[in-house]
This record gives C-alpha cells, structure tokens and sequence, in this order.
C-alpha cells in the first residue's frame, strides 16, 4: 500500500472519535435482550462471526499497556520468584540445620533412646502461594487469549503496521509457554483471585504481585470476561482508530454517516456490518426504500455485478498480475430507478494529495463500463478545508464535497 498522506488535527480527531463512540452505543442500547450482553449486541452490531469478535478482543487486551507491562516485568520475577518458608520437622542423624532440642527430646523418649538422631526443621522453598497462583491463572489466560488473537492462516496480510503487532503477539506467546513451564512455577496451581484475592494482592510487599499483577489482570477482566458496551467500544476505538490511523477513522465517520441517513429513508430496520476490510463480502449496510428499490453500501470492494472491467482485460491480455485498486465506497441502488456513486475519502487538507483522489476516481468511472446506467458519478470527499470551494456540479461526472455536506448529498440522488 501507498504512503497515507493524512492531515487531521487533533481536535478534529476526537471529534470524530466522539461520533464514533456516540454512535455505536446509540445501536447497542436499541438492540433488545433478555439478558445484558454487550458482547452479542456489538457482534450483530457489526455482523461479527464470534471468533471475529474474539479476536479483535483479545489483539486489544494482549496488547494493551498493563499486559504489556505485566510481560515485560515477567522475566525478572521469574528469575527471583516469591516464595514462602515452610520449616517441616525431620529426623535425621545429618544435621543440616538449626536442632529442635525439644522435638528432638520428645522423640527420644517415645522410642529407643538413640543419641544420634536429632529432630530438624530445614526450611524449605514454598511456591504455592495466592500470589503465585494468580500469577499462574493469568499466564493461562493470557495464553489463551494469545491463541485468539493469531490470524487465521488463510487471513490475506493487511498493510503493513508501524508497530509489528503480529510478530509481537507471537513472541509474547513463546515467552509465556516458558514461563508456564518454570520448575517452580509448573508446580503450582492456576487460581483465579476473587474480589477479595486482588484487594489482598495490592497490598503485597512486592510492586509485581500488589500493582502489575492486578493491572494486569483487571484490564483482561474489562474485555475479555465481562466488558460492558461502553468498554467495547473504547476498545474499538483504540483498536481500529490509532493516531496514526487517522484516514481508518476518517472513513469509518463517512461510512457510519452514509449510513444514518440512509436509515431515515428506509421501509425497515437493518443491521451494520462495519469495521471490515477488502476481505469481507458483501453490502456493509443495506436498506430497502417504500419502492422496493435498494440501497447498499459497499467498503473498500466493488459490487459483485460490476460487469467488465477494462482495467482486468488489460492485465489478462499483457500478463501482469497487479492488484486491482478498489473505492473507499460504492452506493447503488437497485431497481428500474438504479444509479450509484464510486466515492474515495482523502483525510487530508492538502490539494497535492486530494488531486490524487480526483484521478483515482477518473479511473474507478473508466474501469468499469458496464456497471453505470447513466452518467458515471464520482465523488471526492475531504474534510472540510480552504484547499477547496463546495460549488453545485451535480452534472459533473467527478465533483469534490466535504465530508459534513456528504450523506445528505448522496440520499437526495438516491433515494430523494
């Protein structure tokens, strides 16, 4: 993938995370259950497999800076472990350590007088205590939440991140198996802490044990075990929205505001299926308007009936084998009345960068011949900025609009 050029100030950024995260519980709290269950709610919400959702869950938590935290401090504990001396009475004639005289004594008189067995109390190393059972309980967990988070190994690598989070995630899971089979950690057994437990443990001697363990623990508990609605859509929020991702979230608010106002027009209730890539199949949205026509909003991939692309006939007839570049958006609509609109989204205020964007769009109205009944209809959408002046070119095949004006656009030519 090319460089992104994105220029999004930071108040700009979070307003759009604010749109993010008062959207989507506004469809978690109309999602009707007998039981609460965030979880099930978002997965509809997003049209989610259960492993999906699985995943992107626990790529959060595996990631997240109090596991990070706990996994970076893991190695030294390991090589100075917590123990507990338990001092066990043993008869011996090999005094290895301090005699109990007392015990000793007792013996002797209960049995034949030998003066040369004494009763010693060595002490020995006790692993098994509650601290070291949390610790072990979490290394289990963590481990199964790593497993989660590998991709499948069919999964088509996505762009490249800055931060290699697969590699990441693959050795943090080598490191834990080795943990887990520590001599002294592989004897003692996973517990998971109550309430209690972790009050207990935050007030441990040990700055492991009373503050990144329980960190480490209660940030797993939030996602992974009983997250609440508002929890998982922080997690989203981070997960998809990170600073340097700023043109994802760009593109998620327009999608997201396409959308909703498409919902105003429809003739029945539908659900989303958002946050996908170019892997996914299918509308993310779908709404059927009073004439029996429908609206279907496509992310990053075409239209399975797109009809011929000149742009395939080429590479087929010259040999190349070139990946073949997709819209950011396409909205169609269906029936005796079909038209549609290839969009591509620009997060920049930069007019090098939205004239890219401009003859991406030529060539999105060109490849495809066969799909446009009419006049072919191209939309750039970018902030809105000085670097271009929204003018009425509804005749124009490839017209540039700010991503507020957008939405409102786009249902007056498709369903007015």
């Amino acid at each position: 993938m090319s460089a992104v050029d994105t220029h999004l100030e930071e108040t700009e950024r979070e307003r759009l995370l604010d749109e993010v995260r008062n959207h989507l519980p506004a469809f978690l709290s109309a999602a009707t259950t007998e039981q609460p269950n965030p979880a099930g709610d978002v997965r509809d919400l997003l049209n989610l497999e259960q492993r999906d959702l699985e995943r992107v869950v626990a790529v959060h938590v595996c990631l997240a800076e109090p596991i990070r935290a706990f996994c970076a401090a893991l190695p030294a504990q390991l090589r100075r472990p917590t123990s507990e001396s338990a001092h066990l009475p043993e008869t011996t004639q090999a005094v290895r350590s301090a005699i109990a005289w007392g015990a000793t004594i007792a013996a002797r008189a209960r049995g034949a007088s030998d003066q040369s067995r004494f009763v010693t109390r060595p002490a020995e190393r006790n692993f098994d205590s509650p601290g070291n059972r949390a610790l072990a309980w979490l290394i289990d967990e963590l481990d199964k939440q790593l497993r989660r988070a590998a991709p499948p190994a069919s999964a088509v690598s996505e762009e490249a991140e800055p931060i290699n989070w697969k590699a990441e995630l693959s050795r943090r899971r080598a490191e834990l198996h080795a943990a887990r089979t520590r001599p002294w950690l592989r004897g003692v057994p996973a517990e998971r802490p109550d309430g209690r437990g972790l009050m207990r443990l935050r007030h441990a001697r040990s700055t492991f044990y009373a503050r990144v363990v329980p960190d480490a623990i209660e940030a797993l508990y939030r996602y992974a075990k009983d997250p609440t609605a508002d929890d998982l859509v922080d997690l989203l929020c981070q997960r998809f929205f990170s600073p340097d991702r700023s043109w994802r979230l760009f593109e998620i608010v327009v999608a997201l505001r396409l959308a909703r106002a498409f919902a105003d027009r429809s003739a029945d209730g539908v659900r989303l299926r958002l946050l996908t890539n170019s892997r996914s199949r299918g509308p993310y949205a779908t709404y059927r308007l009073e004439d029996g026509a429908e609206i279907r909003l496509y992310y990053q991939r075409w239209p399975d009936d797109m009809g011929r692309s000149l742009r395939d006939e080429l590479k087929r007839h010259q040999g190349l084998s070139a990946g073949t570049p997709k819209p950011d958006i396409v909205v169609e609509r269906t029936g005796d009345s079909g038209d549609a609109i290839v969009i591509e989204m620009k997060a920049s205020h930069r007019p090098s960068y939205l004239g890219q964007g401009i003859s991406q769009l030529l060539g999105y109205l060109m490849e495809r011949p066969d799909f446009w009944r009419g006049r072919p209809s191209g939309w750039l959408v970018a902030p809105r900025s000085e670097a271009f002046r929204p003018v009425p070119v509804h005749d124009r095949e490839v017209w540039l609009i700010d991503a507020d004006d957008v939405a409102t656009a786009a249902v007056q030519r498709l369903a007015p």
